[in-house]
Order: C-alpha cells, then structure tokens, then sequence
C-alpha cells in the first residue's frame, strides 16, 4: 500500500473545499460498544452537529436496534426514543441488548428524513453469559470509532465496506481508501484540529471531538497502518 506523505497526508484528512449546503448533520457515539451481552441493558449517548460543527438542540432523535441477520431478512427491529442528556447536542437512548450473534445500532439524528441523517454502526457482537467481552486490537477498533464518530460521514473509506452498504457519506473531506497516513499528523488532527493550517477554500473544518486517549491510539492505529482496498 501506498504510503503518502506529509503534503499528501494534510489533504487527506482536510476537509478541503466542503460545499456548505443546507440542513445536513453528523452524528457521533459517544460510547460506542465494541461488544455487547445479550439481555443487557446499554445507554447509548451521542451528539449530533449540524454541517458536523454546531452543537444542535432540540431534536427529537431515536435509535433503532436490531439483530443483525434479522434486520439483513426483514428489516425489522425497535425504534426506541431518545432523550437530551443535558448537554449540548448531546442525547441517550437505553436499550435491551437482542438475543443475536450481531447487533445493528442505527442512530436517526432528528435533523432531517433520509440516510444522510442517520447513522448505522458496524455490527456488534453480542455475547452469552459467561462468554468473554474481549476487546478488539487497536486498529480493529479503530476500524469501528472510524464509523461510530462520524469520521466515515464525511471521508469516504471503501475499505470499511459495511458502511456503504448501510449509509451514505456526505463525501466532505478528502477520500481515504487504501491510504495509510502518518501517525503523528493523524493524531494531531484529531485531537487539535485548530493548530493546523485550514485546507482548501472551503469554510468546514473538522472539529474538535474530545476523544478519550484509548480511542485516539485506535484511531491512529487504523488510519495510520496500509488498508486492503475494499473489493470492486
């Protein structure tokens, strides 16, 4: 794979020159679970921005939750709403956790009709009891938070193909399929968005999502490492 440098990598992970265009958003988990136990109970918190910036209020969002091969068979699944969390943007919804080997997890904004305005993580495992709740290695992780904090909202990546096949990318920011960046530049933009030079024309810029340290190395790790480009 292609490893790019820093010039390259700059307009990769900038969003460049964004069309800013009307009501659109972007949602991000805030605890997105890399497995879950069936039968249990989850919070699910998550933030919505509009134009993947400003903190939007006054929705009211909901969340779908599903068995994987049920939903894939029927589309099926609870609709259960969600409620504000108090802070800004920033919203919850509790769930009982299906008795299947996968849970689909799709966030409905508020803001808006569409599958622009919602979001489908990537499937989630669900264990029995007595089963291990084993974490995944940092660039499978990655692979998940890359979907779960919006990142996939705006960049489109074919390497992660279960989002194609569940959403659509506003395509903002620059296309990162099969592209390995470098993991100094990754972090930076990631966590101080701000002390980097804006790219392009455009007035979008990525924000500043306070990420916990654990889920910047998983992040890293994936965008970082040479990606197997998605089959066409």
């Amino acid at each position: 794979m292609l490893m790019i440098g820093k010039w390259a990598a700059v307009a990769a992970l900038g969003l460049g020159a964004a069309r800013v265009v009307g009501g659109w958003a972007v949602v991000s988990v805030e605890n997105p679970p890399e497995v879950l136990r069936a039968g249990a109970t989850y919070r699910l918190e998550f933030t919505v921005r509009q134009h993947g910036v400003t903190l939007l209020e006054g929705l009211s969002p909901h969340v779908r939750v599903a068995d994987a091969a049920a939903r894939a068979a029927s589309g099926g699944g609870h609709r259960i709403a969600a409620e504000p969390t108090g802070s800004k943007g920033r919203y919850a919804a509790t769930f009982t956790v299906p008795q299947g080997e996968r849970v689909l997890l799709t966030v409905e904004s508020g803001f808006g009709r569409g599958r622009r305005t919602e979001l489908t993580l990537l499937p989630i495992r669900v264990v029995r009891a007595g089963e291990s709740l084993a974490a995944a290695v940092p660039a499978e992780r990655g692979r998940q938070l890359f979907v779960a904090k919006g990142c996939a909202s705006c960049h489109l990546n074919g390497d992660i193909e279960e989002f194609g096949q569940a959403n659509e990318s506003h395509a903002f920011g620059p296309e990162l399929t099969g592209r390995a960046l470098e993991a100094a530049y990754v972090r930076q933009r990631i966590t101080n968005p701000a002390s980097l030079p804006p790219i392009g024309e455009g007035t979008l810029r990525m924000p500043r999502l306070d990420l916990a340290a654990a889920d910047v190395d998983a992040l890293v790790a994936f965008l970082s490492r040479p990606q197997e480009r998605a089959a066409q």
